[in-house]
């Protein structure tokens, strides 16, 4: 009869505690569902955009953008924390949700203008701080903290102030919050494909950002009707709240499981560091995609789209499954994290395999491209789907363990929310800028699984619900899973750290795998794969390979040919590309020769820089983003002149367009080698914006040498470069390698005038010539005969049409789709005079010379041309025709 009565008291005590706030008909929640859904995508389409927008300001450097989604993510949290408790305390959520989104969508559309304001005063004050980084630093993080903290709070405020509205009883927690978090992150992978695939391709940054703002006001417009008519609560919730220390308290919540604090603390604790792996997942994974996909921007987008669908699937599942012990499940959840993907990275070590034979079967194929970005998205999934599941699922989980009364539930949804999105932001900061320059790829993997381990670990102990024998066969399995990883699948990051230059396979592994290996290796296998594109492990260590927060940066030899890969990324060569690193220096320096001061951003090899210090100029800065490319420069010292070692050169780490903004003086000459186009991050180094930052940093008739490449581009992105940079400057020449492939253009805002005297006296200094002899150039002719546009010609090839700008980058995607299709644009070609046999009195800088020669009474003698013609036929390519068309000129 006692036991009777007491299960009749604690009835009307769950009753009494659920009576707070009443059930809504599940007609009137679809509108909120759908509005939370067009808030994730907004939000994400934020995201995208600002990292994009605020390069602008602070740089594209890896501590720049981590500054940026710190930034977000704290202010995501601290918006929950702030706006959950408001919920509780005030009546009327969805009056408050309409007014954050309105909010957010009309600060948004300010942000172009406080950014340029923004830019004015980092620009002033930075210029006088140039040489204290460290406070340049601080200054860029607390303008972005000033620019998005605000919004990212709002943002942050609409899920618990729904989750207040929508959960009528504690129960219904896990429930509605679970597909409240579900609906909001699957809009969020429609926003980062359609921001990464639709508008900024199409429209570019301005135009998304107001698009993502109008989502924003769509969302408000949703429940505007439902909030006018919204009533306030009966009762006050603070006649109502809870002793969380309280047994009886705890019975009166109306909750279905009762915990103790202690286990409310770890789970919060362990949420946290649920979160801070899920966010070094996805930032260790972005590594990955580049070295196995490339790092294009469409690459980035594929990755961001699959892991926050698994996240939003794994929400969605929690929203409609009855589960009993959630606090037993969110730690056994964590065991499945690690499992997964311990279990997954087999398939990990062959993401760039098995994507490399999807490009051959796709290069040629309709829609090729598409096929090929879905594949991607497959692979993806099949590595982390189930992981980011299991992560996905930890939220709506620990909501409902900290649910404790109808009248806290804004308080406990935010707090929890703020809990995990700073686990999110320590994870991408610490990750990003510690993990992966120090511990590297594997061992940072290695470190976010341990988090998960001792999260489920802490919660499995902590879990009464959890009966011994669950606990041993979790932990059980999951040591057994790790012993047989570490006995046998423990080194499969150096198929993703060591290959090279698989990015641009197209039809197998490659020709110079030897016949031994041939017969081993089916062609079409991984082990053949392997033996082609990636760099044995003990040759490496007579070698090169280092991580940043950058890049993975690998320096192999092959037959005495030093390659530079950045992101399995070939960058810089002391073979076949050599000619090219040499005259990007020496081309500006012969037409300059009076220049002191140099500045060159993106060092790779350091050839470059070396040969601009072969002149006789007095300062040489190098600006290079990677600090990993700095330190593998001994490597090179043979071959740059141990340029780092010059007394008269500084080394800087930093980006070339936060360098140009803030640097206190000019250059006579700026050399700029940037990475191929469609690399990610890299399209700001092609922009009219950047072009000025150059002008702007010129001495008066300083000269800009700027590489640029034809070969897997089409004809169109030439010439939206050529009308980009024409659009600057208005004295433009192009130089050229054999085959037209490298383009060098050299540009100034005042013509450029050539002075053969000095150029034939710089010739004959020692340093300069033997710098040039190693690529066979043994007189000026040779040299000038690279000389492939004139300033004349170059103004009369351009052709109306758009330009690329910092707000719309058209050739970062463009140059991606040409990559995959491996296009060569032969729109230089077709103008240059050489190639198409054009009979001598041209205005090329060869045929000027030529003619200085004779008008001084000293002309070009017989051998000298024939020199230039036999150095002609031995580039190859076009070589010939050159050659004919300088053998033309023997009188």
């Amino acid at each position: 009869m006692q036991r009777k009565r007491n299960r009749k008291a604690k009835r009307k005590q769950k009753q009494a505690g659920q009576t707070a706030v009443s059930a809504i008909p599940r007609a009137s929640q679809r509108p909120i569902f759908a509005a939370f859904f067009l808030s994730g995508l907004a939000a994400l389409m934020h995201q995208v955009v600002w990292s994009k927008l605020l390069v602008q300001l602070i740089g594209a450097t890896a501590y720049a953008q981590a500054v940026v989604l710190a930034v977000f993510m704290g202010g995501l949290a601290l918006g929950a924390f702030l706006f959950g408790r408001r919920s509780d305390r005030r009546g009327r959520p969805l009056r408050s949700y309409v007014a954050l989104e309105f909010s957010i969508g009309g600060y948004c559309l300010s942000l172009p203008l406080l950014l340029y304001l923004a830019e004015l005063g980092y620009v002033s004050l930075a210029t006088q701080l140039f040489e204290f980084s460290a406070v340049t630093l601080l200054l860029r993080f607390v303008l972005v903290a000033l620019l998005i903290l605000l919004p990212a709070v709002l943002m942050g405020g609409t899920l618990p102030i729904l989750a207040r509205h929508l959960v009528g009883r504690v129960e219904d927690t896990q429930r509605q919050v679970g597909k409240l978090y579900a609906l909001n992150s699957f809009g969020a992978v429609a926003g980062a494909g359609i921001a990464g695939f639709v508008t900024l391709p199409l429209l570019g940054i301005y135009f998304s950002l107001a698009v993502a703002s109008l989502l924003n006001f769509a969302s408000a417009g949703l429940v505007l009707g439902r909030a006018k008519r919204e009533q306030a609560p009966d009762t006050e919730p603070g006649s109502a709240r809870v002793d969380s220390d309280s047994a009886s308290s705890r019975a009166r919540s109306g909750a279905e499981d009762s915990y103790l604090p202690g286990q409310y603390n770890i789970a919060l604790i362990a949420l946290f560091l649920s979160g801070f792996a899920a966010m070094g997942y996805e930032v260790l994974f972005i590594r990955i995609i580049a070295l196995s996909f490339g790092s294009s921007t469409y690459s980035f987008s594929v990755m961001l789209m699959s892991f926050i669908a698994g996240i939003a699937i794994g929400s969605a599942l929690v929203s409609r499954l009855e589960i009993r012990n959630p606090l037993w499940l969110f730690g056994a959840s964590q065991f499945a994290v690690a499992v997964a993907l311990l279990i997954a990275t087999p398939l990990i070590a062959r993401m760039p395999y098995l994507i490399g034979l999807l490009r051959i079967e796709l290069q040629d194929a309709a829609l090729g491209f598409e096929l090929y970005q879905a594949g991607k998205a497959a692979l993806c999934l099949a590595v982390l789907l189930l992981p980011s599941i299991c992560l996905g699922a930890s939220f709506p989980l620990v909501a409902r363990i900290q649910a404790r009364h109808p009248h806290e539930i804004g308080t406990r949804v935010g707090s929890t929310y703020a809990w995990n999105t700073a686990g999110n932001l320590l994870g991408v900061v610490i990750t990003s800028l510690v993990l992966l320059p120090v511990l590297g790829l594997r061992d940072g993997f290695h470190f976010n699984i341990a988090l998960n381990l001792v999260a489920g670990a802490a919660v499995l102990l902590a879990a009464s619900e959890a009966r011994l024998a669950r606990r041993v066969l979790a932990g059980g399995f999951a040591g057994l899973v790790g012993c047989v990883y570490l006995a046998v699948g423990s080194d499969w990051s150096e198929s993703i750290n060591l290959s090279k230059n698989h990015l641009r396979l197209r039809s197998g592994p490659d020709p110079s795998l030897n016949a031994a290996a041939r017969a081993q290796y089916p062609s079409s296998s991984f082990e053949a794969w392997k033996q082609a594109y990636v760099a044995r492990a003990a040759e490496v260590e007579d070698l090169f390979f280092d991580e940043d927060a950058h890049a993975a940066v690998l320096v192999t030899k092959s037959d005495d040919d030093l390659v530079l890969y950045v992101n399995s990324k070939p960058d810089a060569s002391t073979g076949h590309d050599l000619d090219v690193q040499l005259l990007l220096a020496h081309a500006p320096l012969f037409l300059a020769p009076d220049a002191r001061n140099v500045l060159v951003i993106g060092h790779g090899s350091g050839v470059t820089a070396g040969a601009a210090a072969r002149h006789p100029v007095e300062q040489v800065d190098i600006v290079e983003i990677s600090p990993a490319v700095l330190q593998a420069d001994f490597m090179f010292a043979g071959v740059n002149h141990a340029i780092l070692d010059d007394p008269r050169v500084s080394a800087y780490v930093d980006d070339g367009q936060s360098f140009l903004r803030t640097v206190p003086y000019r250059y006579d000459v700026i050399i700029s080698q940037p990475p191929n186009p469609w690399v990610a991050g890299v399209g700001g180094l092609f922009t009219v914006e950047y072009f000025e930052k150059v002008r702007d940093r010129l001495s008066p008739g300083g000269i800009f040498s700027f590489w640029f490449h034809a070969y897997e581009q089409s004809d169109e992105a030439v010439q939206l470069m050529m009308r980009t940079l024409g659009s600057v400057f208005p004295q433009v020449m192009i130089f050229g390698d054999a085959d037209l492939g490298d383009l060098i253009a050299i540009a100034s805002m005042e013509p450029i005038q050539a002075d053969f005297e000095k150029m034939g006296r710089r010739y004959r200094q020692a340093a300069v010539g033997d710098d040039l002899a190693r690529v066979k150039i043994t007189n000026l002719l040779s040299l000038l005969s690279h000389h492939r546009l004139s300033q004349s010609q170059f103004r009369r090839l351009k052709e109306p049409g758009p330009v690329n700008t910092a707000g719309h980058q058209r050739l970062e995607y463009m140059a991606a789709r040409s990559f995959f299709r491996r296009d060569v644009s032969t729109y230089i070609d077709r103008f240059d005079p050489l190639v198409q046999g054009v009979p001598k009195q041209t205005d090329l800088l060869l045929d000027r010379y030529i003619e200085y020669r004779s008008q001084t009474g000293n002309p070009v003698s017989r051998q000298e041309l024939l020199d230039a013609v036999l150095y002609a036929r031995s580039m190859g390519a076009y070589g010939p025709k050159v050659a004919r068309s300088i053998a033309a000129r023997i009188n």
